[in-house]
């Protein structure tokens, strides 16, 4: 998993952007559900599967655990079970999909052994929600040489009720009560697209799991699942960046496959006088004139405003005359984007949870640093707008969860380009 880190994008700003954008499957969908692939000692495959460096960094780490995974242009196939009860400690640490791995290798061999899962820092990410929907199942949790580690001789199906509706937890706690004897009810369960991607594939696999997109899902176990074809639901959020960027750019854009049903709390923020959408044959024509309004966002679980979205309209917000607000109530500590916009001449104040943006109407292009994916995401979309030239490191951030984002902006007329590779 070695990593290019010295690319960098290099930004010339001020083009308004225009074309057609296809939107992929969604990277937060594909990580479980390529996790669930460990289930069954059968073919497990999916379609539309971005090529992104988490997606490449969970199938190394299911290599690692013993299923051979292998990839035909945007399909991939999981298969042959997990043999392994451990994951690897330089591959968690990377990524923090390795969570999705607990559920899994717990039902296959009994056992799962967990070191601390990496990626984005931004905040706290605690396990205890997993934990304790996995005591309720009948799991024994302890910690041994710096691993969680989860035993069971059999699950039995149970009432969890989830304290904070915790995406991962509730993907964790679905894989889980597939193998668990009985009734499961997961109350308090997160309602994201994403899961019902999951949902999806498990009831191909032969899983009785109903309620996705509700607060109450109901699984009957099912054993030993077989294998599966499935397609992850479109990416909302790499949808929502396009639109953010032509709202602040400038411009007009075709997106396929986006489903806007999914977009509707990104959209309410960007549909404003200088902004049209319209959509025909499932494709999302938005136009913009590139004069972004002020606005208030207030981060939530699905179906409210997404926290992966808020680096990105913090950008947008630089843009928009006047006084914008956002409040952080999902992670803390994810406002570090802020100090790298503050370099491009931006106006941001941060209180706790709170920042306050007084937009100028305009940034000046700037060196920056990318401090994760979506803040990553958010300078980006900066530098498309902002006058002059902007060069953006920390690009290894951004490739966790956008195929070539140079390529996906250049192909609207954007001047962006990657060096240093």
């Amino acid at each position: 998993m070695k990593r290019e880190r010295e690319a960098r994008l290099v930004v010339r700003g001020g083009k308004k952007l225009l074309g057609d954008v296809t939107v992929h499957g969604a990277k937060n969908a594909v990580l479980p559900m390529l996790a669930a692939g460990m289930l069954s000692d059968e073919p497990v495959t999916l379609t539309d599967c971005p090529r992104i460096t988490d997606v490449e960094d969970m199938a190394t780490m299911l290599g690692a655990l013993g299923c051979a995974v292998t990839r035909e242009g945007r399909s991939m196939t999981v298969c042959g079970g997990c043999l392994g009860s451990e994951t690897p400690a330089e591959l968690a640490g990377v990524m923090r999909s390795s969570v999705f791995m607990l559920a899994p290798m717990l039902v296959r061999t009994g056992e799962a052994r967990m070191h601390a899962p990496g990626g984005c820092r931004i905040g706290a990410r605690p396990t205890d929600i997993h934990l304790d929907g996995l005591r309720r199942l009948g799991a024994k949790i302890s910690e041994e040489d710096g691993c969680i580690v989860c035993r069971a001789d059999r699950l039995k199906g149970a009432d969890i009720v989830l304290r904070y509706p915790s995406v991962g937890a509730t993907e964790n706690l679905l894989m889980a009560a597939t193998a668990a004897e009985g009734r499961t009810r997961i109350i308090g369960a997160a309602r994201e697209p994403e899961i019902s991607s999951l949902a999806d594939l498990l009831r191909k696999m032969g899983a009785a799991v109903g309620g996705e997109g509700t607060p109450v899902l109901t699984v009957e176990g099912a054993g030993r699942l077989s294998g599966a074809v499935a397609a992850p639901v479109p990416d909302r959020i790499v949808a929502a960046t396009v639109l953010t960027a032509v709202a602040v750019c400038g411009g007009k854009v075709a997106l396929s496959g986006a489903q806007i049903g999914h977009l509707g709390a990104v959209l309410s923020r960007l549909l404003s006088g200088g902004t049209r959408l319209t959509e025909h044959g499932g494709v999302l024509i938005f136009e913009s004139d590139g004069v972004p309004s002020p606005c208030r966002i207030e981060t939530g679980p699905y179906p409210l405003f997404p926290t992966d979205m808020q680096a990105p309209l913090m950008a947008y917000m630089c843009f928009a005359r006047g006084t914008s607000s956002v409040r952080e109530t999902v992670f803390e500590s994810r406002f570090a984007h802020a100090a790298e916009l503050a370099k491009m001449g931006a106006e941001i104040g941060v209180a706790g949870s709170y920042a306050f943006v007084n937009g100028r109407g305009e940034l000046k292009g700037a060196r920056v640093h990318a401090p994760d994916l979506r803040g990553g995401a958010g300078l980006v979309i900066a530098a498309l707008a902002a006058e002059g030239e902007s060069v953006i490191s920390g690009v290894g951030h951004i490739d966790r969860g956008y195929e070539r984002i140079e390529e996906l902006f250049s192909s609207l007329g954007a001047d962006i380009v990657r060096t240093g590779e």
